[in-house]
């Protein structure tokens, strides 16, 4: 019987234990300080075995249950102290976070033991690293140049469920959204670099256009130019990453920004509404209408989009703020979970698109090759994002324990021992990329 030690069980956690426990050898242990979490995840199957615990309790279990893999869904803190626990222990991991450089160091201690780390196995990054990898593989089989790559992706509530003026709802731990919020982005245009520290992103949005379900807002997310050598296209003079959310956001984020609400300094909240805390956060005057101060600084009239999305928010409420000691970030985190909320009938969707621009000189032909993967909720079941974030590991680690994936190290999937699998078994769980060009 193999052994799967899983961290988290939040909300991508059930489509990859559920993978999981489909194979009738393996016993699939999940570790969370949540008990309905866990029963929500396991679901009662006689393989799999909820321990109310944390990542702290990780090298006891480890010790304990003797895993042939741990898999990490935790966000993304939780991925050094796992993966250095892992190679202490001598066993096999696999996260959703990316790999940063602290995780690099480990790559040569790693392949030294012959353990594999897989990460950045999710939708974005993951399915989208699988995809692009799988398809430079054929461009260049067909003698082709890469002049441009662009990948998008987006996890949004369906058109029908669209029902807040923000046009977004959690389908995941709020912190992510917030942490991402004043993320630096780098991107390559033309041959130039664009850099934008500290969500200076949010000020340089464009629409897109995804075929079949309308027009979005997108920015550049995260750092685009590593992955110039992830993917092998050294030769492209513009590579763009972004994120797809419905209009409005990118605006909303920025004038955010400007008053520090993503600021992650504690302060004193005794006492306080939310509304007070704003006119703290404003430097508003008692006699100032706190309406009026905040139109003010934000340079906005009162009947902009961005102050009645703060309006609904909650943000100048008289309610006592729900916590005596926290921060900025702290406050729309709370807020966050408790407006930006699914109903059980409710789906969301997500969109993945990627666009290469490819000139091939023996066919004297420019041409537009895309990939789209767009995929719903179930209402009352799995949401997109779950399924197509939860899915990827689950294969993975099949792929892993049965001996299809074999190259130790610390891997994104862009070898085709993991993409060429994993894509092929995606495709039977119903999560297909639609491929198509265009000559230009």
């Amino acid at each position: 019987m193999r052994q799967i030690l899983v961290f988290g069980a939040g909300r991508v956690a059930r489509p990859c234990v559920q993978y999981l426990l489909k194979q009738e050898d393996y016993q699939v242990s999940v570790v969370d300080v949540d008990q309905e979490n866990l029963d929500r995840v396991l679901k009662g199957h006689p393989r799999g075995k909820g321990i109310i615990g944390n990542a702290e309790d990780a090298g006891t279990l480890i010790d304990q249950i003797h895993p042939d893999l741990v898999m990490n869904l935790l966000p993304r803190p939780f991925l050094e102290p796992l993966a250095h626990l892992c190679l202490e222990k001598k066993v096999h991991m696999i996260n959703l976070s990316y790999i940063t450089e602290e995780i690099r160091e480990l790559q040569e201690k790693v392949a030294s033991e012959g353990l594999i780390f897989l990460c950045e196995l999710g939708l974005d990054p993951g399915i989208d690293h699988m995809s692009a990898a799988k398809n430079v593989r054929a461009i260049r089989k067909r003698g082709g140049t890469v002049e441009s790559f662009r990948s998008i992706c987006g996890a949004l509530p369906s058109h029908e469920a669209n029902t807040n003026p923000w046009g977004y709802k959690l389908s995941w731990a709020p912190g992510s959204l917030i942490g991402a919020s004043k993320r630096s982005a780098q991107i390559l245009e033309n041959g130039k670099v664009l850099s934008w520290p500290d969500g200076e992103t949010y000020r340089h949005p464009s629409l897109e256009d995804i075929d079949t379900i309308g027009t979005f807002e997108v920015y550049a997310n995260a750092d685009s130019l590593p992955y110039l050598e992830a993917y092998d296209i050294p030769e492209a003079k513009s590579i763009f990453r972004g994120t797809l959310r419905y209009t409005g956001w990118c605006e909303t984020i920025t004038k955010m920004n400007e008053i520090n609400l993503f600021d992650e300094t504690p302060q004193d909240l005794q006492g306080m509404t939310f509304a007070s805390f704003m006119r703290r956060q404003i430097r508003a005057r008692e006699d100032q209408d706190l309406k009026s101060a905040l139109c003010n600084i934000l340079n906005i009239p009162p009947y902009s989009a961005i102050f009645l999305r703060l309006q609904w928010l909650g943000l100048l409420d008289e309610t006592p703020l729900p916590f005596a000691q926290g921060s900025p970030r702290d406050i729309l985190s709370y807020l966050y979970d408790k407006k930006f909320v699914f109903t059980p009938e409710e789906r969301d969707f997500i969109a993945l698109q990627d666009e290469f621009v490819v000139f091939y000189p023996e066919e004297k032909k420019r041409i537009r090759h895309r990939s789209l993967l767009v995929d719903y909720g179930t209402p009352g079941g799995d949401s997109a994002i779950a399924r197509t974030t939860g899915m990827p590991p689950a294969i993975c680690a099949k792929l892993l324990l049965e001996g299809a994936i074999t190259t130790p190290g610390i891997h994104a999937p862009v070898l085709p021992e993991i993409y060429d699998p994993a894509l092929e078994e995606l495709a039977k769980e119903g999560i297909v990329l639609q491929e198509s060009e265009e000559v230009l």
